[in-house]
């Protein structure tokens, strides 16, 4: 039996009975004992698939939506100062920063299973720390790529910039890249979560994918963005979306859980839709992009009737059209598995026109439940290994030696 390296969160959903040793000297270190059907099985920690890192703080403390401990982050990072803000938010880890007047690029280096996929993303809440009211923009970078420009405001809502990423090595490196003189930059949450290898599954091994947006249609402000694990595997951030054009529907049922469908979407999302008002009409969903200039795009749609008039008689028959270009047919049938389609890659510049129309044979309007939108990020696909890296470096060092020698 093959079990993969986990956090006890996930280890104890597995059916697994957890036994923790420390290892002396090395708090961060841990040796998990796992025992199943008489068998036992060692996992170590220091490797981790779900890692919450809170920046700045001086205490660890354990999420009740994730099940996971947030860390501190001076295991990951030596440099430069804390601060605890005076202002209180509604989400902790943004309560405390680290942030970095010296030196233009500090970096975090995050242990995660090599070649295995991964949400990282990064939080930034400014909240005035130095009394200056002047909120920095620096540059965020993931293993020496570009990641984003991070611009920060006095906005009450914090920043958050989110990756699907494939690691390339056992230390994951996010730096932070100071572009400007006099602006500091500062960091005040850093997350990376484990992700199965089917979700997501058009993304290429040479790009990671930048999320541009994640949107539960039909909910309205009430609705929380975030799950608790045992509905959002992934903790990701659905934000909530109600347009006055549609009609914004909840099924009444607030169902717990995760469906099986593609990428694993909350029921918790696909309760809430929106959907055209007629049989005739279309939905229309201008997106705007982080940059002006030509990119590539991924489109995840999902769609779950929510119906409360279940029948063989009621489907929704809709086409998918990006930039009016169509890109898939599908029929989605009352309170049946939710469809999801993918759509990649997507040529984009700046803006892209989303309509999702009646097809032949639909008796209902169209229908959307949830989108999520990415585009990519170019990174390197080589795998440097020391051992032949090592080893090249000999005979170069044999074969000039040689030469030497040749000409003595």
């Amino acid at each position: 039996m093959t079990v993969r390296r986990v956090e006890k969160a996930r280890v104890s959903e597995l059916g697994f009975t957890v036994k923790e040793e420390n290892r002396k000297g090395n708090s961060d270190m841990k040796k998990v004992k796992v025992r199943q059907q008489g068998e036992v099985w060692d996992f170590n920690l220091s490797i981790f698939t779900m890692l919450g890192i809170d920046c700045g703080a001086t205490n660890t403390w354990e999420d009740p939506l994730t099940n996971y401990w947030w860390r501190l982050d001076d295991e990951f990072i030596k440099t430069e100062q804390n601060i605890l803000l005076s202002v209180t938010t509604n989400c902790l880890p943004l309560e405390t920063l680290r942030y970095f007047p010296e030196g233009t690029k500090n970096c975090y280096n995050l242990p995660l299973e090599v070649q295995e996929k991964y949400l990282i993303r990064a939080g930034f809440y400014y909240g005035n720390y130095d009394n200056l009211s002047k909120p920095p923009t620096f540059n965020l970078e993931l293993d020496g790529n570009l990641w984003a420009t991070v611009t920060t405001s006095h906005g009450t809502d914090p920043i958050y910039h989110e990756v699907i990423y494939i690691t390339r090595k056992e230390y994951v490196s996010i730096c932070l890249n100071q572009t400007q003189q006099g602006q500091i930059p500062f960091i005040s949450s850093l997350e990376a979560l484990f992700i199965y290898d089917g979700v997501y599954r058009l993304m290429n091994n040479d790009t990671a994918l930048y999320l541009e947006r994640r949107t539960n249609y039909g909910a309205d402000q009430t609705v929380p963005e975030r799950f608790d694990i045992g509905d959002e595997y992934f903790n990701r951030f659905w934000k909530p979306e109600q347009l006055p054009n549609y009609q914004n529907i909840f099924n009444g049922i607030d169902n717990d859980g995760r469906s099986m469908a593609e990428n694993y979407p909350p029921y918790k999302v696909l309760n809430y839709a929106i959907r055209a008002q007629n049989v005739s009409d279309s939905i229309f969903l201008p997106i705007d992009f982080h940059e002006t200039t030509q990119l590539w795009a991924y489109f995840v749609f999902y769609f779950y009737d929510v119906s409360p008039l279940p029948g063989l008689n009621n489907i929704t028959t809709l086409t998918v059209y990006i930039d009016g270009i169509e890109k898939n047919t599908t029929t989605v049938r009352p309170y049946e598995e939710c469809v999801v389609v993918s759509v990649y890659p997507v040529k984009v510049t700046g803006t892209a026109n989303v309509t999702i129309s009646p097809a032949a044979g639909t008796t209902l309007p169209p229908i959307l439940n949830a989108m999520e939108v990415f585009t990519t990020i170019e990174v390197a696909t080589s795998m440097a290994n020391p051992l032949l890296s090592s080893c090249a470096f000999f005979y170069i060092l044999v074969y000039l030696s040689g030469l030497v020698a040749w000409f003595g």
